[in-house]
Order: C-alpha cells, then sequence, then structure tokens
C-alpha cells in the first residue's frame, strides 16, 4: 500500500469517506480559525498544521495506515507532553504522538479541542530549536 499524494485539501477530502470529510472539514476550519498562524503542509497523505514544527495532523480511516477502522484520528505530534487534563487523548501503542478517536462531527468538542490545541501551540512554541545567530 502507497501513501496517497495529496497536495491539498480539496483532493483530500475528494479521496476520503463522506463521513470523515465532515469531521475534517470542521477540524480544518477550528484548526485555521483559532490558530492562522498555523501552516497546512500534506505529509504521507494527509494535511499536518505547523507552527515552529509539526503540531497536529488530521488522518481518516480511509487511508492506508490508519490504524482504525472508522473515523479520523486528531493526532497530536507530542500528545506525550500534553496534560491530557480531559482524558481524550489515546497514545495507543505509541511513545510521542496522541491522538483523539472521532466517529462523527458531533463528536467534536470545540472547546476542548481548542484547549488542547493551545497547549500544543504553546508547546512548540517553547520546544521549537533556536536560531543561532
Amino acid at each position: 500500500m502507497k501513501f496517497a499524494k495529496h497536495k491539498d485539501f480539496d483532493t483530500f477530502l475528494e479521496a476520503i469517506l463522506p463521513e470523515e470529510q465532515a469531521i475534517c472539514a470542521r477540524l480544518r476550519t477550528l484548526i485555521l480559525e483559532n490558530f492562522p498562524e498555523l501552516k497546512e503542509k500534506f505529509s504521507y497523505g494527509v494535511p499536518y498544521f505547523h507552527g515552529k514544527t509539526r503540531i497536529c495532523f488530521l488522518y481518516p480511516a480511509s487511508l492506508p495506515y490508519s490504524g482504525i477502522a472508522e473515523g479520523v484520528l486528531f493526532g497530536f505530534n507530542r500528545g506525550h507532553l500534553l496534560s491530557n487534563e480531559h482524558g481524550l487523548l489515546g497514545m495507543g501503542n505509541r511513545k510521542e504522538v496522541g491522538y483523539i478517536s472521532l466517529l462523527q462531527a458531533s463528536d467534536i468538542r470545540a472547546g476542548i479541542l481548542l484547549e488542547m490545541l493551545h497547549e500544543a501551540v504553546l508547546l512548540d512554541a517553547e520546544m521549537a530549536p533556536k536560531k543561532r545567530i
């Protein structure tokens, strides 16, 4: 199996199931409206959102290597360092990447996700390598 080579969000959406489209579109809107400084880039066929480094990503079940049967994983690259105050973040068998599994758009708890994103963005700013002068 190969990773898809999506270059923009529209072609990515066309390649996934309608239920996944609704989840991904809603999450993307939440991220970009509340954190306009983040840049969207595609890696492994899915959208990643970058500050100084990779912060989070959207991984639908219908794409290869998702590891889930349905829904969308909303992943955090440094999930192991997030407080996970609400207990939504799963680690599975991973050491660093944490994720929230969303089966439908109505599962999106915007306030909590934005709180977690804010923590992840702050962590990114703190941990990013400093440029040498």
